[in-house]
């Protein structure tokens, strides 16, 4: 059964953001985006297959030899990313160059010398070159330098692997822009891998990415939310409110601020305050809480001590892959470890609450109830988030 709740006081409106960034403007936005298989298919052709993305962090591959498969339905590939005996990491079409076959077939692993494929059992080097062929004197002049893996552009930025499908696109450091400055004091290469959750969902990617843009949401959605919204609650009505909001061209930053006011009991005494107030974790724009969203899918979320990736996989116009890396310093003591547990049950009973919210959305706006929806001032970040994906593909183009 649905809560029945008081509505929360109203406040005095605010339309600072929208001041700040009129060229974003304050009209609804278009539905047709996030449900329209026509507009998915305009997106895969003029947006996923030129930009840059972020397939995974060194700490998926942190030795020579160590490898892992990305797939990407939205560019109707795989991506094999391997660390090399020179210590670059590459990434390749995850094919083998006979007849096509899937290369590999897990999603991560580790070898010395070479990757085979399970079809006919050609043999690649770290590098991508064919180095065995099986039965090979039967192939016609056959030349191996030739027929090595197809190699894609690659390079690694504070950690974190970023390939793309265009020979032509922009230096990644140009495509990244201002954030490059933004983020030269974060050490992402330092942090500890904690644990990853991988999530499908039966909704958009943006429905799924837009949720996560914004903290209107966290004192209704769900009990594990609203318990956890007093953390940074600031304002009389019970709302947390964004305490910085810019953009780095295609990409964004939001923050929110800690309650001083904030008590808790039992095991989130303990806990929950070291997250927010703890010394090891990264430099704060917006006071506890800072959210970066690398257009498109991917984000970079601080949280005190703990660091959380997310990346938004689209497999079809209502289908989304979420996979979630947290991060942090790496333990020291049993408290640390204690901390590490707490927050992986505590983050997967929110998600839970998500996951619910996504694809309930997805449901109402499939319905085409209306051809637009409203955005309020402190939901910015999604609405800068659809006007660069309108620079790609106009709603126009698909609305009746």
């Amino acid at each position: 059964m649905t809560a029945i709740q008081d509505p929360p006081e109203i406040q005095e409106s605010s339309h600072r953001w929208s001041e700040r960034y009129p060229e974003l403007g304050k009209e609804p936005l278009s539905v047709e985006p996030l449900v329209n298989e026509k507009y998915y298919e305009l997106e895969k052709e003029r947006m996923w297959r030129k930009v840059w993305l972020n397939v995974g962090t060194v700490h998926h591959c942190p030795k020579p030899g160590d490898y892992f498969v990305q797939p990407i339905k939205a560019c109707n590939a795989e991506v094999l990313v391997m660390h090399g005996k020179d210590g670059k990491v590459r990434a390749f079409h995850n094919v083998c160059t006979h007849r096509g076959n899937k290369l590999i077939w897990d999603d991560r692993g580790s070898t010395k010398n070479y990757v085979s494929c399970s079809f006919h059992g050609w043999a690649f080097d770290l590098e991508g070159k064919l180095k065995s062929v099986l039965d090979e004197g039967s192939f016609y002049d056959i030349d191996r330098s030739c027929l090595g893996l197809t190699e894609l552009k690659t390079q690694v930025w504070r950690g974190f692997i970023f390939v793309t499908f265009n020979p032509d696109v922009e230096p990644l450091e140009d495509y990244l822009g201002p954030l490059v400055a933004e983020m030269e004091d974060r050490n992402f290469e330092g942090l500890h891998l904690n644990f990853r959750y991988e999530i499908r969902e039966d909704t958009n990617w943006k429905i799924a990415a837009d949720a996560q843009n914004e903290m209107y949401h966290v004192p209704v959605l769900g009990p594990v939310h609203s318990g956890i919204g007093f953390l940074y609650t600031h304002t009389p009505n019970g709302l947390a409110k964004t305490t910085v909001f810019e953009r780095f061209g295609k990409h964004t930053l939001w923050g929110t601020g800690f309650n001083p006011e904030y008590v808790d009991k039992g095991l989130n005494a303990v806990l929950i305050p070291k997250a927010p107030l703890g010394d090891g974790g990264m430099p704060k724009r917006g006071g506890v809480f800072d959210y970066y969203h690398l257009f498109p899918n991917t984000v970079i979320a601080m949280l005190g001590d703990v660091t959380l990736v997310y990346n938004f996989w689209p497999e079809a116009v209502d289908h989304t892959v979420w996979k979630i890396d947290a991060y942090s310093p790496k333990p020291k003591t049993a408290a640390d470890l204690l901390m590490a547990h707490f927050w992986r049950g505590k983050l997967r009973d929110i998600i839970s609450e998500d996951i619910a919210g996504h694809e309930a959305q997805h449901v109402g706006l499939a319905s085409r109830f209306r051809p637009t929806f409203v955005v309020q001032d402190e939901e910015i970040a999604i609405r800068a988030f659809h006007k660069t994906m309108y620079t790609y593909v106009d709603p126009k183009e698909v609305e009746a």
